[in-house]
């Protein structure tokens, strides 16, 4: 080819880049006159100058203004395979910084590479854009007003492929993609703009908090319907005016100065503050105030936005309510209890006072809980918060710890006998009857006392005695207050041991059952027996029950041990008679708790039928107490238990709560006398005649009556003489292991009945004198006359008589040891009043003497010494009188 040609063929080639370029050129700006979105924009131009201007591959980077100044690719079109992912262009002036891209960044001014063999600068990428195909490379810078942003590289396939006129038509192109990215920026800002202006507008008249707009003399300007609607004043009515219009009086001038202090330093100002609504009520707010300035910095308007927080506030409040006070009663919680202890105790130091902690447990509430339901246990416990809260003084604290565990602490307290004083008293205010769920409760709690500093020096120590010393109250019986001692700690400690073994018990067959006999007055035989439990621990021993069965009613066991006991008093029963022994009744005793048993009927039932156990071998035993827990429940229950064909019998008649009204209600056979009204039946006017009060009752009942606990003859005695049915104690027998029981009725060993003396012609005198030789002088010279003499040297000693013999004339001296002459004929007179009473005395106690005639104890008063034949005439007369009233009786 000659110059010419050669030539030709150059200007031909460069012409037709031209041409490229310019329709490149053209093709682009059509895209930028169109463009909506900057990255599409970007990859739209990529495209175009590839497809349209045959270069091998264009790709816009944008700057990454950092620590490592790296070129972050944003788009690019045309053969990559890889290279930009691995190029790590960046425009920091270092060597992967040198190439054409960085440079152009760093510098804003267009780099050429004409070829990539030789050029030094691309010695980091050479290898790699040769691979590609890359033969040299222009690169753009892209910058707006302030500065380069980034730059478009455009990558072509020949070397020196780009000339003068074309670096001048792409430099225009970047120029043109620069302000074309800047429109888009700009419209993109305005938009969002606007945007944020209807937002602003929306939020304003749309959101949840109030706000309000002033100018810089705090003139208020605008307010959005939020705030009219919390504060209750219109937009109209408050335009123009200090926002001090809502301004309520809970806070002093210190406290707005602070606020306005802070917003001129610092701008802004948030906090809680009162407000008042137009129509007078104060209600609190969390409130921001800002100021605003212009873009000179002058300041031209506040914005106050501020939220009503008055249900937060009552939410808090309850919050901290339910932190330190109980849900239910309104009392303190154990957090709040400890720390007015510490206050009442540091002042009770500083003041040398005394502090009482009174631990307080009410008696059997697990049962009414359970047998009226929790919504009566509920009602109940409110009841007793609100018995001792009326009942403290007002620097006292009561507090609930859960259940039915209730503290006083009684603060400034002079001495222990006032807090003994408080805390009888404090008994006495619960046990005034309620009404729970239609049934009438008496409430009875057990009480434990400790004293600050006596009984400790912190409030845990002090809280944990007085625990200690309510399970020492309810030891001893319940319905009792008990100031710690410090044995008491080792008290509890075999408590919890012996709760331990009592879980173990059942499994372990260390409960066995001992028979109590119970024996018929009439001949003396032996016709049943009570199943009594005992507990043979592996370590401590025989147990008895009174030691172990109130803990398992508390813990619930008591349930599954009542289950063992009739099942194994069936077992038992059947054994005697597979034995060929006299068939005895056998009775159980039934515990409240086994009463709230959905299968008690069943279970009975079962251990009848599994045992081959006729029913009216089984005696069932019930408190009056376990029946007034749930009345109705347990009478139907009763009757259940009557229909199966068993024995029912009424325990501990006379101590519990039930009404005779009640007791015709009860499908029962027995009413049993409790052991403590038969302990003083022979010297207690009272336990007498409650008694022979039961006894009459339960014959017109047409029940039979046993009476428990006869330990002495005189006590039988009495108990036949009035007609009582049956008996068991000790005078016969303790209770007996199940081998000894069936030994004594294979025996058939029976109770020896005395002769009472119940002949009326006898006469009979009963003399009592602690003086031997007065007694034995009296029997000298009132023999003679034909009685029957009885001596006793002491009341006791003629209470025993009077129970064994009739005696129709007493003669007591008035100066004996423990009880007076007047006492006890006084007594003897309500329990035997068919007797003729004489006082002989050697002191003249005029009053009382005198008193005990007048109210007929005494027939007649004879002094010491006396005049033979003068005391035999009175006594003479005495049995006269006594005889003459007899026939006007009969």
């Amino acid at each position: 080819m000659n110059p010419d040609q050669s030539k030709l063929a150059s200007d031909t080639i460069a012409l037709q880049r031209l041409n490229r370029a310019l329709l490149t050129t053209l093709r682009c700006s059509e895209v930028l006159v169109h463009a909506t979105e900057e990255i599409e924009l970007l990859q739209d131009m990529c495209r175009i100058i590839v497809e349209v201007g045959g270069y091998r591959l264009a790709w816009v980077g944008y700057a990454v203004f950092g620590e490592g100044k790296s070129v972050c690719p944003v788009a690019h079109h045309g053969f990559d395979a890889g290279y930009l992912e691995n190029a790590s262009i960046t425009w920091a002036d270092t060597e992967r910084g040198r190439g054409p891209t960085g440079t152009a960044i760093r510098t804003g001014e267009p780099q050429i590479n004409q070829n990539f063999a030789s050029n030094p600068r691309m010695d980091p990428w050479r290898d790699s854009a040769l691979k590609q195909g890359y033969e040299s490379s222009i690169a753009l810078p892209l910058k707006d007003k302030k500065t380069v942003f980034g730059a478009i590289t455009i990558y072509a396939a020949e070397p020196d492929a780009f000339n003068s006129q074309e670096i001048e038509l792409l430099t225009k192109l970047a120029d043109n993609l620069s302000y074309g990215i800047a429109a888009l920026r700009t419209r993109a800002e305005h938009a969002l703009a606007i945007k944020e202006l209807q937002l602003a507008a929306k939020v304003f008249e749309e959101s949840n908090e109030g706000i309000l707009i002033s100018d810089a003399e705090n003139r208020i300007l605008a307010v959005n319907r939020r705030f009219s609607e919390i504060t209750g004043y219109r937009e109209d009515e408050v335009v123009g005016r200090n926002p001090s219009i809502i301004r309520s009086d809970r806070h002093d001038a210190g406290f707005f100065e602070d606020m306005w202090t802070t917003i001129n330093e610092t701008g802004h100002w948030m906090g809680e503050i009162w407000n008042r609504r137009k129509n007078g009520e104060v209600f609190p707010v969390l409130q921001s105030i800002s100021v605003i300035r212009d873009r000179h910095g002058i300041l031209t308007n506040y914005l106050g936005v501020f939220a009503d927080i008055t249900n937060s506030k009552e939410s808090e409040e309850r919050i901290l309510h339910l932190t330190n006070f109980d849900a239910l009663t309104g009392l303190a919680n154990r957090g709040l209890l400890i720390d007015r202890m510490n206050q009442a105790i540091i002042h009770a130091r500083r003041a040398q006072r005394l502090v009482a902690v009174i631990f307080l447990d009410l008696d059997r509430f697990k049962l009414i809980n359970e047998g009226l339901g929790h919504a009566a246990g509920d009602a109940l416990l409110k009841e007793v918060a609100e018995r001792i809260s009326g009942f403290v003084r007002p620097g006292d604290t009561v507090a609930r710890l859960g259940g039915d565990e209730f503290v006083v602490v009684l603060s400034d307290m002079a001495g222990e006998d006032d807090a003994a004083l408080l805390a009888r008293e404090l008994m006495r205010v619960l046990a005034v009857p309620t009404t729970v769920a239609g049934q009438d409760i008496v409430v009875t709690a057990s009480l434990g006392t400790a004293l600050f500093p006596k009984d400790g020096d912190a409030a845990e120590a002090l809280l944990e005695n007085a625990d200690v010393a309510m399970y020492r109250a309810k030891e001893l019986g319940r319905n009792s207050v008990q100031f710690y001692a410090p044995e008491m700690n080792a008290r509890m400690l075999e408590r919890l041991e012996l709760e331990a073994g009592l879980h173990r018990a059942l499994e372990q067959h260390e409960f066995l059952l001992h028979y109590q006999p119970k024996v018929e007055l009439e001949r003396g035989r032996v016709i049943g027996g009570e199943a009594l439990i005992r507990w043979r621990h592996p370590v401590i021993g025989m147990i008895a029950p009174g030691d172990f069965i109130p803990l398992a009613e508390e813990t619930g066991l008591i349930v599954q041990i009542g289950e063992w006991v009739i099942e194994t008093a069936c077992q038992q029963i059947k054994a005697r008679q597979t034995a060929g022994l006299a068939e005895v009744s056998i009775s159980v005793n039934l515990s409240g708790r086994q009463f709230q048993q959905e299968n008690l009927v069943q279970l009975v039932k079962q251990a009848l039928a599994q045992n081959d156990v006729a029913a009216q071998h089984l005696e069932l035993e019930v408190t009056e107490s376990a029946i007034m827990q749930n009345p109705e429940r347990t009478i139907a229950i009763l009757r259940e238990l009557k229909e199966v064909g068993v024995k029912l019998s009424l325990d501990d008649f006379g101590t519990g709560y039930s009404s005779l009204n009640y007791l015709k209600r009860f499908p029962i056979d027995t009413l049993k006398i409790d052991r403590s009204f038969v302990r003083d039946i022979t010297s207690n006017p009272e336990d007498a005649a409650i008694t022979n009060a039961v006894i009459s009752l339960a014959h017109s009942l047409k029940l039979s009556v046993i009476a428990e606990g006869v330990e002495t003859e005189a006590q039988l005695e009495y108990l036949r003489r009035n007609q009582c049915d049956q008996m068991q104690g000790f005078h016969f027998s303790r209770p007996l292991p199940p081998e000894d029981f069936a030994e004594m009725l294979r025996s058939g060993r029976t109770l020896a009945l005395g002769q009472t003396a119940k002949d009326e012609k006898t006469r009979t005198l009963l003399i009592v004198d602690d003086e031997p030789n007065i007694l034995s002088a009296l029997q000298r010279l009132l023999r003679r006359d034909g009685y029957r003499i009885l001596k006793a040297g002491s009341a006791a000693e003629g209470f025993e008589l009077l129970a064994l013999n009739e005696v129709q004339v007493i003669i007591s001296d008035q100066r004996m040891p423990h009880m007076s002459g007047t006492e006890f004929l006084s007594r003897v007179k309500e329990m035997y009043p068919d007797t003729i009473r004489l006082v002989l005395s050697g002191y003249t106690d005029l009053k009382s003497i005198t008193d005990a005639i007048n109210q007929g104890a005494i027939f007649k008063f004879l002094t010491k010494p006396w005049e033979d034949d003068a005391l035999r005439e009175r006594v003479h007369d005495a049995f006269v009188f006594q005889e003459s009233k007899r026939k006007e009786n009969q």
